[in-house]
């Protein structure tokens, strides 16, 4: 059952769908840092005498293969684009999955071969899988690309923020940087998968990660400005703080108590939310479905 949930996910059409998307955003990534690069390039080339030629030419010299890698993962605008579409195309195509089933004789006719419990569980191990090696697979590949049309150079940028570390440590920031962002995608995928027990519409379902992401920010930009308690809570759910703190806990020699706490907490709760919801699920469901 888990290997035909995870094959038939992957043959779904809407992963070439999801997979353009995704390799366009990682181009104007790379497109808008070229730009940057064609910038210090015109005032190298300006013949400015209050220009000094030795620092812009580092700066120039800093744009190597990994540093296009680099700035698409920190960012900010274009890696949160990147994990809200991510979320939106798994919660369109997987989400409501389970609601169809049961909605078909094909849930009548799993429903006679196994237990719902059982069911249910191993569409979540399915969901995880593909979760896991869509994304990682996708990175390697962009990754790899990366440093084949670099000439193999795999030189740290001058510029970098973890100029000077390893490049097992600076390989290991970036992959720590991504897993981050797919267990927070893969927690908001497993409560949308048992929400089955709140929505009776395929589309409400389908819509649900997104409807969950756009939540925080009607907060943060409503609540949030009402008081500090409320702008304290606001970097706790809204992405693009839970992103950047991580991130600081990751490159920083020094990370604080409260940069941990605003990275981790909401995929905490997220996933305390879920365990509690898909007992309920199968409280109900497991009881009553072919009923």
């Amino acid at each position: 059952m888990i290997k035909q949930e995870f094959k038939r996910y992957y043959k779904s059409n809407f992963n070439i769908i999801l997979t353009v998307m995704l390799i366009l955003i990682v181009v104007g990534s790379y497109y808008v840092t070229y730009l940057g690069k064609l910038e210090w390039t015109a005032v190298y080339n300006s013949g400015a005498k209050d220009v000094d030629l030795i620092r812009v030419a580092n700066i120039i010299s800093s744009y190597t293969n990994l540093a296009y890698f680099e700035k698409f993962i920190f960012s900010g605008d274009f890696f949160v684009g990147f994990w809200i579409i991510i979320i939106i195309g798994f919660g369109v195509s997987i989400g409501p999955s389970i609601y169809t089933a049961m909605q078909s004789n094909y849930g009548t006719m799993i429903m006679t071969r196994m237990s719902y419990k059982k069911y249910l569980i191993q569409v979540l191990i399915a969901r995880i899988l593909y979760m896991v090696t869509y994304v990682i697979g996708f990175f390697t590949v962009i990754f790899a690309l990366t440093i084949v049309f670099g000439k193999g150079n795999v030189q740290i940028p001058p510029q970098s923020i973890l100029f000077g570390a390893s490049f097992g440590k600076y390989l290991s920031v970036l992959v720590l940087s991504i897993l981050h962002m797919l267990a927070y995608s893969i927690v908001l995928l497993l409560i949308t998968t048992v929400s089955t027990i709140f929505f009776s519409n395929k589309y409400i379902i389908q819509m649900f990660p997104f409807m969950i992401l756009m939540s925080t920010y009607i907060f943060a930009n409503t609540l949030g400005n009402v008081n500090r308690l409320f702008e304290g809570i606001s970097h706790f759910i809204v992405i693009d703080s839970i992103i950047y703190n991580i991130r600081e806990v990751l490159v920083t020699s020094h990370p604080t108590l409260i940069n941990g706490l605003i990275g981790l907490t909401f995929i905490a709760i997220g996933s305390i939310i879920f365990i509690a919801i898909y007992k309920e699920n199968i409280k109900r469901y497991g009881r009553d479905y072919i009923a």
